[in-house]
């Protein structure tokens, strides 16, 4: 008989959770800014409901967690006009953000490589597709 896929899938979802927190608690990143820090550090000026939308999560959490990133020292924010003529902040990583990104992208790379280690490219390729399907099928009973 098979294992239950929710088991699969927790079991996976805990193991890789578990080394990605250790590793983002070694940088002295607490739950979100990884998401937020990896984010910029591939394109840096979102808009915040930009980022918001990346993250999946909603504007006024991330709010609370930008003031902190940005108490931290992380990001800075710009005043920038937006479609409309509306007012928005652009989100910019500040120098030491930019090393954390970094870091990120690293330790990021180490796990995904230790992952999919094994795995040939289209075997890797042919993974993401089913995740995105099972991702998309789970989005259609909610």
């Amino acid at each position: 008989m098979r294992e239950a896929f929710f088991l699969k899938l927790l079991n996976t979802s805990s193991t890789h959770k578990k080394i990605s927190r250790e590793g983002f608690q070694k940088l002295d990143l607490t739950e979100g800014q990884p998401k937020i820090l990896y984010i910029l550090y591939i394109q840096d000026g979102h808009t915040q409901k930009e980022l918001a939308g990346l993250c999946k999560i909603r504007e006024s959490t991330l709010t609370a967690m930008l003031a902190k990133m940005e108490k931290s020292g992380y990001i800075y924010k710009e005043k920038a006009t937006v479609s409309g003529g509306k007012r928005a902040f652009r989100i910019f990583l500040t120098d030491t953000g930019k090393a954390k990104g970094k870091d990120i992208m690293e330790l990021v790379n180490r796990i995904d490589d230790t992952s999919l280690n094994g795995f040939s490219e289209e075997e890797i390729d042919l993974f993401y597709h089913m995740l995105d399907k099972v991702t998309e099928n789970l989005n259609h009973i909610q």
